[in-house]
This record gives structure tokens, sequence and C-alpha cells, in this order.
């Protein structure tokens, strides 16, 4: 019995037609399905859909993560319930996806799913070959990374809701200057540094980014050179950051939402260890290579 990793998200976005064309032409995902009113897209390398859109503003309406088997979503559905937050069963709400249990994270009520994937349509390994060539440049990122939320003024609660009811652990906390609550937080289900992430933000924000992956700095120059030809501009990046030390360069789509291109994420050995706790004044959060955080990253979607 295990959770896995994130599997897929889905966004609000202004224009689905403008959406679904930057997620094709630009960025290289395929389109698989869509349905009531939602696109669905893959990066074609593990048989099921990693973001699908849908009209109506920007930010996340809800994110997945993998479970093993049936055995938990019944494990986490009491675990959720018996922390008093309704929790919602759904069979076959998307393609590729057999069953879930959804719920709204505290505090900013993001849904959260755990789901069974349809064990048909799911690949056991990524074949980046299989995939389709989009028209730019033949390139794309290899798999959904991670996601990090926006979670209000302080990430206290969503810290502890995820550690105490959903199994995550924490790999590193920032500190509000003088310890008085969590500014952020990067958090994992699986071995990889983080699944989930989270900042504090305003009260209508929900989404900081959506994070996909990449193999390797060259691959980014290259994806960058790609999202530059098709008219998006990076925000910020490349570089590493200091917190999770993985490769970064990032975006705003032309739907108004935040991604990355993150790229060496590291490995937690020791589920057990304690997070790495740091201080928001503390220098090298951001970059360890000494980039300024950016003015920009103080606004999410």
């Amino acid at each position: 019995m295990a959770l896995q990793k994130l599997s897929h998200a889905r966004l609000r976005v202004k224009n689905l037609d403008e959406s679904v064309r930057f997620h094709t032409e630009v960025l290289g995902l395929e389109e698989i399905a869509r349905q009531d009113g939602v696109v669905y897209l893959t990066c074609g390398t593990d048989g099921t859909f990693d973001v699908a859109v849908t009209e109506g503003g920007t930010g996340v309406i809800s994110f997945a993560i993998a479970a093993d088997d049936e055995d938990d979503l019944k494990h986490y559905k009491k675990r959720v319930t018996d922390a008093g937050v309704q929790v919602r069963e759904m069979t076959a709400p998307d393609p590729g996806v057999e069953k879930i249990i959804e719920f709204d994270l505290p505090p900013q009520k993001q849904k959260m799913q755990i789901a069974l994937l349809d064990s048909k349509a799911r690949k056991h390994y990524y074949n980046p070959a299989a995939r389709v060539a989009n028209r730019l440049g033949a390139l794309a990122p290899v798999d959904l990374d991670h996601i990090t939320l926006r979670v209000g003024p302080d990430a206290t609660q969503t810290i502890e809701f995820l550690t105490k009811h959903v199994d995550f652990h924490a790999s590193d906390i920032v500190e509000f200057p003088g310890g008085q609550g969590r500014l952020a937080c990067w958090m994992h289900v699986g071995d990889f540094h983080h699944d989930v992430a989270m900042f504090a933000g305003a009260p209508h924000e929900t989404l900081d980014h959506l994070a996909w992956m990449i193999p390797n700095i060259e691959f980014m120059k290259l994806m960058l050179d790609q999202v530059a030809r098709g008219g998006v501009m990076t925000e910020a990046g490349p570089g590493r950051h200091g917190v999770g030390s993985n490769l970064y360069s990032y975006f705003f789509t032309p739907d108004g939402n935040r991604y990355e291109l993150s790229g060496e994420m590291p490995r937690c050995v020791d589920r057990k260890a304690p997070p790495y706790m740091w201080r928001a004044d503390q220098p090298g959060i951001f970059s360890s290579w000494g980039a300024p955080f950016p003015e920009s990253f103080k606004v999410g979607s």
C-alpha cells in the first residue's frame, strides 16, 4: 500500500482554444481527449493525461496523487473522513482514471484527489521515443513534475493536514521571520524531493506554478528556445534552486498560469528524516547561484 507521485492537475484557463494551441504547438504536449468542456493533454510518455484545462479564469481546480490500488483509496478515505473532511468518490471521472477520492484541501479549498489509474492505459515505464513529435521542434517535457499551491497567509494548516492525514513528508520548510508561522513547504509521498509544494499567498490565489520534468540543462535551453519561438518569454532562470537544488526556469503561459521547467530533482532517501528548516531572510533559498528572488514571484494565479 503506497501513494506514488503527482499524477495530473486540472487548471482554469482564460481561453480554451488558445490554451490548447499553446500546450500542443508550443509546449509540445498531445491532446488525448475532450469531454464536458475539458481538454486533456499529455507529455505522451506514461499513457495517462498530465494536465486538463477548462475555461473560466486562472488557477488550479484540482490535482491528483496516484495510488497503488483500491485499498489505498479506502485507507485514505477513512483517514480524511476521520479528520472531519468530507470525501467524494467518483468512478471513471476522467480518461485513464478508474476511480478517485476527492476532498477540499484546507484552507484554500483546492480539490485534492487520490487516483487509481487505469492499468490498461498506464505504462509501466516512461517511453519518450513513443510520443508524437510536435510541430515546432520535437521537444516536450518528459512528465509532470510537481505542483506548487498558494495556501493563504500561512502554510501551517496545509502542512499539518497533509502530514497527519495523507502521509506526506516535508523536505524543507521556510519559516516567517521570528518563527511565527510557515511561509513555504516542499512535501513528497515518494522519493522525489517534492510532489506538492506550497507558498503563503493572497486569499484569491490557488496556484503558484505547475512544473514539468526535463532531463538536463541542455534540454532546458532548447525548450526555452522553443517556448520563445512560440511568443512566451522567460520570467526567471535558468538556474538552480537553493531549496530542493533542482534546475529551474519559469514563464507565464498565455493562460495566466505560471509554469516551471524543472530538472535534476533530488531524491529523499530517508523518509524518517525531519525537514530542513530555513528562515525567510536566509540567503540562498531561491537560487544557489545567487540570483535574487524575482519581484514578480510575489503574485500567483
